[in-house]
């Protein structure tokens, strides 16, 4: 890019509080179960996976080749709550097909942070809603 590795971490202290590794991570030389440190040179064995976001590990293929969509995808953040698009669909259908037991057709996805939260409670309510309907109990307007 041009800023250089030696610069990173004195860039981020200035403006965060810049108390991770020493490491600069060069994104394109990591592959497989090993990151690519920029300031050493070295290939290192990664026994932390970025807190296990990465189980695939760095620059899997099957990502590499998918790439043109899925920076399709992730330009528009659509609200898929009440928007959908063919490429969510198709997600979720394959979601159903290779991850979801049979006796849990239903899924809830959920962005994370303060959405996970809100979508959370209204998913409780929903439920306790339903609970208390199929038990005879009017539960119009009440929580």
């Amino acid at each position: 890019m041009g800023l250089g590795a030696d610069l990173v971490h004195s860039t981020l202290g200035r403006h965060i509080l810049a108390d991770g590794y020493d490491f600069v991570i060069d994104l394109d030389k990591s592959a497989g179960c090993h990151f690519h440190d920029s300031r050493s040179g070295r290939d290192i064995l990664d026994m932390f996976s970025c807190f296990a976001s990465l189980p695939l590990g760095w620059n899997h293929p099957d990502l590499l080749a998918a790439k043109g969509e899925l920076a399709r995808a992730s330009v528009n953040k659509v609200a898929n709550s009440d928007l959908y698009t063919e490429a969510m669909a198709e997600s979720v259908a394959a979601f159903g097909r290779i991850a979801a037991p049979s006796y849990l057709p239903h899924h809830f996805f959920v962005s994370g942070g303060a959405l996970a939260v809100e979508n959370t409670m209204k998913a409780a309510m929903d439920w306790k809603s339903h609970d208390r309907e199929a038990k005879g109990i009017d539960a119009s307007g009440k929580f």
